[in-house]
């Protein structure tokens, strides 16, 4: 009887798509489907995707498996491919860091897997396969080779590589130093830094209303309500799009969920009459002001932000009703002749909180609570530098102090 060994032949394959016009399972080169591995590893059966679709990182990984360096068995009885410290590629980490953020919006998970993707799809070309390999001379050279960016662009891209890179590093310890820890990086002056955060006048505020009563019958109503909450409350043009009706209290607060952080506003604003008036000429049986009535009101959507559960992704076509408020914005302020967009009103909002009349403007925490910011600090950012004298004016609210003492003897 022969003896049966325990031998390693493995073979990797494509798991083609149904579109994919190779469909032949051993033709690795032609497309870029998912790689598999199947055979037998030290006389064990196996079938166990790669999870790649680059053939480089393929080999690498099959190489692993078969002299088992970072490789556990899986409850379906294969195996799982788990690098071993310090040999990990750059798409196995960008792999794991999107599934890390599962609590992430839908939207917010795109913008990382588009980042990602696209500094990826730069670094495969140069060889830069392992996570190890990369520098920050590698980051220069990328946002480099893409200096056509605009300012805005570039500057987010470069948040998303830091925070992927911060968990390679601090999390998962996978690399020894932040290749994009350098604060020069991406360092561009801009003529026009603070020119995208100006407020809206007085003027132009009222020409946008002026406008709206030249809108047909059947928008009016809906564009003066929605221009409103986002003038009196600063909501994110998401936040009012999905703006509940129960959200404003008998009050006149608008205590509402911020879909970004999936978390209660920490201090409702307070709306005034003209926008709760606006607001009343809505269908009062919609459970979203901005919204059309649904059989099931959104439950479960409904129910999965208020515990802090992902909300884009169960809200039916997410996208599409942001996009849809976000052209009624659009289209108002064309036919008023004002430039600007649905976050200008959010801006307007912050800076004439700060700015007060004369000096009886809001302190800056406060009118970060206002925002749904996480941090005082974003606030910092993104408006002082707007607020003329704003610093001299807080300093004067030290006068307040007043200490009795005893007179010198």
């Amino acid at each position: 009887m022969t003896k049966r060994t325990n031998q390693t032949k493995t073979t990797i394959y494509r798991r083609h798509a149904g579109k994919c016009p190779i469909q032949q399972p051993n033709n690795v080169t032609q497309c870029e489907c998912p790689l598999w591995l199947h055979g037998k590893v030290r006389g064990k059966f196996l079938r166990v995707s790669l999870d790649t679709r680059t053939l480089s990182t393929a080999e690498q990984r099959r190489s692993n498996i078969e002299n088992g360096v970072g490789s556990d068995p899986t409850p379906g009885g294969g195996l799982r491919v788990v690098p071993s410290a310090g040999t990990e590629s750059l798409e196995y980490a960008a792999g794991e860091f999107l599934k890390s953020n599962n609590k992430l919006s839908s939207s917010t998970k795109l913008l990382y897997t588009r980042a990602l993707k696209h500094f990826g799809d730069w670094a495969a070309p140069r060889e830069l396969i392992a996570l190890a390999s990369i520098d920050s001379t590698h980051i220069r050279e990328y946002f480099a080779a893409n200096s056509a960016w605009k300012k805005g662009t570039a500057q987010s891209r470069l948040v998303h590589l830091r925070v992927f890179f911060n968990y390679c590093h601090k999390t998962r310890r996978w690399l020894q130093f932040t290749p994009t820890a350098d604060r020069t990086l991406n360092n561009k002056k801009s003529k026009t830094a603070t020119s995208s955060r100006r407020p809206f006048t007085p003027a132009q505020i009222t020409q946008i209303f002026s406008a709206i009563e030249q809108m047909p019958l059947e928008t009016r109503d809906r564009a003066r309500a929605l221009l409103y909450v986002l003038l009196y409350t600063g909501m994110r043009i998401s936040d009012a799009t999905f703006c509940e009706r129960v959200y404003l209290t008998p009050e006149g607060n608008m205590d509402y969920y911020v879909i970004k952080t999936r978390r209660q506003i920490a201090l409702p604003p307070e709306v005034q009459q003209p926008c709760i008036d606006a607001l009343a000429k809505l269908p009062a049986s919609r459970v979203y002001f901005f919204q059309p009535d649904r059989a099931d009101d959104y439950r479960e959507a409904r129910t999965a932000l208020r515990e802090g559960d992902e909300f884009t992704s169960l809200m039916p076509d997410y996208d599409v009703r942001v996009r849809e408020t976000t052209a009624l914005v659009a289209r108002v302020l064309k036919l008023a002749g004002v430039t600007g967009t649905c976050h200008t009103f959010r801006d307007t909002f912050a800076i004439n909180m700060l700015v007060g009349d004369g000096e009886k403007g809001t302190d800056i925490y406060t009118v970060s609570k206002l925002l749904g910011h996480s941090d005082v600090r974003i606030t910092d950012s993104h408006y002082m530098k707007l607020i003329p004298g704003y610093r001299e004016r807080m300093s004067k609210s030290t006068r307040v102090l007043a200490y009795q003492f005893p007179k010198a003897s």
